[in-house]
C-alpha cells in the first residue's frame, strides 16, 4: 500500500521465495544490480547452523530468472559470516562488507575471490562491523564503519583516505550509522540507525541536511537502514523500525509512504502449484493482507532504469517498484 503525496513510483512486481541452497533467498540484507538486468542478491541467512550455503550471494534477472550461487559460511578468504552490504564497482568486481570479520571483501562477477582490507580496529583504515556499502565517482568505497560510528572512505587497497564523524547526535555525528549511498553531486547520505535519522553529508563530509526528525510525525524516522537517492532528487528510505519506505523531495519534504505491495512470486507461484498441502495452508491464513506489507526492509537500491528494489530480511524476497 502507497500513502502518498505524490510517489515517484509504481508497484511492479516482487521476487523471492525462501530457500537456504539454490532458488530462493535467506535473510537477504542487500542486492547490487548489474549490467543486463543482472541482481546480485545478499544472504545473510540465520546463523552458523544454517547449511553453508545459506550465506551465499544469489544470482538472478529483474524477470525472476535464476542463475547461479556463490559463496558460503566460513572464516576463510571469499567466505562469508555476516553479510551486511553488497555494491557493484565500474570493473565489474563485487565488494562485501561483513560485520564479523570487520573487512570489506572483494569478489569477480563469477564469484572468484580478489582480496579483502580492512581489519577489526578504530585506527584509520581499521573496522568495527562494517554494515554499509557505496562507490563514489572515483572508485573509492565509502564505508559504514558501524561500531566505531564514522564513515570511512577507502582505496580498493584498503589505504584510508579520510574518515568522517565520531559518536553523537549532532551535525555530523552518528550512533551506528548502517546503509549510505552516494549521490550523483559526490554528497553522501547515511542511514544514522541509533539516532532515527538520515544525514546528507557534502563531498568534503560537511554535513548538509537531515531527513526523518522534522515535519508531520508520519514523516519521522525510527531505526532506518538504508538509503537510495535517484537523479531527480528524491531520497528513499527503509524505515526499518516501522517496516516501511519513507520517499522525501530534496530538503526532506514528505513524498510517499510505501508500506508493501506485494503479491506473489513467480517461484513462489510455482512452489504452491506443486505443493498442494501447503496451498492450502495458506489460503487458510487469518490475515493474508499482512503478506503484501514489508517486514524487516533493509537494502533499498536503484538501478539505472529507473527500478527501485527494496529488500526484506524478515519475508526473504525483494519488492520492485518502477520509476513513474
Amino acid at each position: 500500500m502507497t500513502v502518498s503525496v505524490s510517489s515517484p513510483v509504481r508497484y511492479s512486481h516482487c521476487i523471492g521465495f525462501f530457500a537456504e541452497v539454490g532458488r530462493g533467498f535467506s535473510n537477504p540484507y542487500d542486492l547490487a544490480p548489474g549490467p543486463d538486468d543482472l541482481l546480485y542478491v545478499l544472504n545473510r541467512s540465520n546463523g552458523a547452523d544454517a547449511p553453508l550455503g545459506g550465506m551465499r550471494v544469489t544470482l538472478c534477472k529483474v524477470d525472476s530468472e535464476y542463475l547461479d550461487e556463490w559463496s558460503h559460511y566460513g572464516e576463510g578468504p571469499g567466505q562469508l559470516v555476516w553479510p551486511a552490504a553488497i555494491v557493484l564497482d565500474g570493473h565489474g568486481r563485487l565488494w562485501i562488507a561483513d560485520e564479523h570479520r570487520h573487512d570489506v571483501q572483494a569478489f569477480e562477477a563469477d564469484g572468484r575471490y580478489v582480496r579483502g582490507v580492512g581489519e577489526f580496529g578504530g585506527g584509520p583504515g581499521q573496522l568495527n562491523r562494517p554494515s554499509g556499502l557505496a562507490l563514489d565517482a572515483e572508485g573509492s568505497l565509502i564505508v559504514a564503519d558501524t561500531h566505531n560510528n564514522r564513515v570511512q572512505k577507502l582505496s580498493p587497497e584498503g589505504e584510508c583516505l579520510v574518515s568522517w564523524g565520531r559518536q553523537g547526535s549532532g551535525p555530523g555525528e552518528f550512533n551506528l550509522p548502517w546503509g549510505l549511498t552516494v549521490d550523483r553531486r559526490g554528497h553522501v547520505y547515511v542511514a544514522d540507525w541509533r539516532n532515527d535519522r538520515v544525514q546528507e553529508l557534502g563531498p568534503g563530509g560537511e554535513p548538509r541536511a537531515v531527513y526523518g526528525t522534522d515535519g508531520p510525525a508520519e514523516a519521522r524516522l525510527r531505526r532506518p537502514s538504508g538509503v537510495a537517492v535517484d537523479d531527480d532528487g528524491f531520497v528513499y528510505v527503509a524505515d526499518w523500525g516501522n517496516d516501511r519506505v519513507v520517499i522525501y523531495e530534496r530538503g526532506g519534504g514528505l513524498a510517499a509512504i510505501l508500506e508493501g505491495d506485494a503479491d506473489l512470486s513467480v517461484w513462489a507461484v510455482e512452489y504452491l502449484a506443486s505443493d498442494a498441502a501447503t496451498a492450502r495452508l495458506r489460503e487458510q491464513a487469518a490475515h493474508p493482507e499482512q503478506e503484501k506489507r514489508f517486514w524487516g526492509p533493509t537494502g533499498i537500491k536503484l538501478d539505472t532504469q529507473g527500478r527501485l528494489y527494496v529488500v526484506e530480511s524478515c519475508r526473504h524476497r525483494m519488492q520492485v517498484y518502477q520509476k513513474r
